[in-house]
């Protein structure tokens, strides 16, 4: 028996919702460049004791990665149980379930790490972001009857993340650049 819910969604194809997936996957990555490496980087505290060397930290973006598309993939699950579609309806059931594992995130930083909770309070604004932009993404995705309209102006976000991103890192007050010197403000001395 199929409720309401599941009928509203006509049936995805899997290699749709790859497709769903990774163009939500590829807008979370801009987002976050834009956010973590960009406009909120100022305001990390980059010289405390938590934090792996900066040239371990370059070395493991991709496990970063990894957990955006595993945020992005129960995102699109989510959207698509519960038959949520369009952009906006998307954006505001992302930063329904952002706000929710991001304050689900900060109390348990809060409860383990001896980061300032004013930095973990940014951390959970970039991943609530994160979120409410997966949602929009997956939402109009879900919406559309074709993905590449959609997919032109996710690359257009990508690139404006990224130009924004490193025009922050080089004229905007962003520390990393004088803590780390070297090529793309990382240092390159193993030792």
């Amino acid at each position: 028996m199929s409720t309401t819910a599941e009928a509203s969604i006509a049936p995805l194809s899997r290699k749709r919702l790859i497709q769903i997936t990774a163009l939500a996957w590829f807008a979370v990555i801009g987002l976050d460049f834009f956010l973590d490496a960009g406009l909120l980087a100022r305001f990390y505290r980059w010289d405390l004791p938590g934090f792996l060397p900066p040239l371990k930290m370059f070395q493991f973006i991709p496990f970063g990665y990894a957990a955006f598309l595993l945020w992005t993939i129960l995102l699109v699950w989510l959207m698509t149980r519960l038959s949520i579609t369009g952009f906006r309806a998307g954006a505001i059931f992302g930063l329904k379930v952002g706000v929710l594992l991001a304050a689900a995130g900060f109390f348990g930083q809060l409860s383990v790490f001896a980061f300032p909770a004013s930095m973990l309070l940014l951390w959970l604004v970039a991943n609530t972001s994160i979120f409410t932009i997966a949602g929009a993404v997956t939402g109009a995705a879900l919406a559309a009857q074709r993905l590449r309209p959609l997919a032109r102006r996710v690359v257009a976000l990508v690139l404006l993340c990224l130009v924004g991103g490193i025009v922050l890192q080089n004229i905007g007050p962003n520390p990393a650049a004088k803590i780390f010197p070297g090529r793309v403000g990382i240092h390159w001395d193993k030792n």
